[in-house]
């Protein structure tokens, strides 16, 4: 179990970085975000990269998780956005003292509808709905508490589905190719004690017109 701890851990560490990496990217991106006379569809490529906490049926441990997504916008106003998406996750037991050793991964589609609750300008505070369905799949290992029910390793999947909601903050210039979201309150309910809270930062990417 320790050998499988190892890789989680490395694998933890590479997703640490990427992270990194990605907010140095989008450091560099901000000192060219506007752009002339250029149109944009009502349509975005919709990313984003954040840390939470995520509990299942027996699994249950802190990572980071990644989505990525298309957008599309409807009405004039640009208020109401429809957003099928993916999202990704590790997750550890890290600070959680009263579980076996464990690593596993989770796969999320998703369907969101985002509303623009108070609009000025170029900011927004944003809404979300919508529904999931999720696919957790890793290793319950040896270790933790109680010690004496927990000598031997498994490998398990587990299938949730529910509902999820979130609020955050929206900041979308007129003439800039990228649009970005701040959303502290994140949160998945689902089937067999399912929950998925996390802090994400996104950046949208609008697709221009030809």
């Amino acid at each position: 179990m320790k050998k499988n701890t190892s890789k989680g851990l490395i694998k933890f560490d590479f997703q640490i970085k990427l992270l990194l990496l990605i907010l140095m990217i989008f450091i560099l991106t901000m000192n060219n975000i506007f752009s002339q006379e250029i149109e944009f569809k009502k349509s975005s490529i919709r990313t984003g990269v954040g840390i939470g906490v995520n509990e299942g049926q027996r699994e249950i441990g802190l990572g980071l998780v990644y989505s990525i997504g298309w957008q599309k916008c409807i009405g004039e106003k640009n208020k109401l956005r429809i957003n099928p998406n993916l999202t990704f996750g590790g997750f550890l037991p890290f600070a959680i003292t009263d579980t076996r050793d464990q690593f596993y991964k989770i796969s999320l589609l998703g369907l969101n509808i985002h509303y623009d609750l108070i609009k000025y300008k170029a900011i927004s505070i944003i809404t979300t709905v919508g529904g999931f369905l999720n696919y957790s799949r890793g290793l319950l290992g040896t270790g933790g508490w109680p010690e004496e029910n927990n000598n031997w390793s498994e490998y398990f999947y587990s299938i949730y589905f529910g509902y999820n909601a979130s609020i955050g903050l929206r900041i979308n210039p007129k003439k800039s190719k990228l649009a970005y979201e701040i959303r502290p309150i994140n949160i998945h309910n689902g089937n067999n004690g399912f929950v998925l809270s996390y802090f994400m930062f996104g950046i949208d990417f609008k697709l221009k017109k030809k």
